[in-house]
């Protein structure tokens, strides 16, 4: 996500809209990847027959872990990367092929 704001800064936004747009693209996947741990671990993790008392435990972990990555991937650093970033920071310069909305080659 980081790589893809510094992208964007490249391009001419400023850090705050940058970091807003990179959390707004990863905001699916990330949402993705956790729905569906977390619909699969559901049942180990309200499990009361035999054998759960191993599985329980590390698929309330699991869940657990996957909403504070959650959290931490699409708010924390964004927030601090708008909180560090500074106008006059050096940045990567653009690759090639990094194509915006609606940009294409013929």
């Amino acid at each position: 996500m980081v790589e893809y704001i510094n992208q964007l800064r490249t391009r001419g936004m400023n850090p705050r809209e940058a970091a807003k747009e990179g959390a707004e693209l990863r905001l699916r996947p990330v949402m993705m990847t956790m729905l569906v741990a977390t619909l699969g671990l559901v049942p180990a993790a309200l499990s009361h027959d035999i054998g759960s008392d191993s599985q329980r435990p590390f698929a309330i972990v699991i869940v657990g872990g996957l909403i504070v990555e959650l959290f931490v991937s699409l708010v924390l650093l964004p927030s601090l990367y708008v909180f560090w970033a500074r106008p006059g920071d050096t940045l990567p310069a653009p690759e090639l092929g990094f194509f915006g909305e609606g940009e294409h080659v013929d």
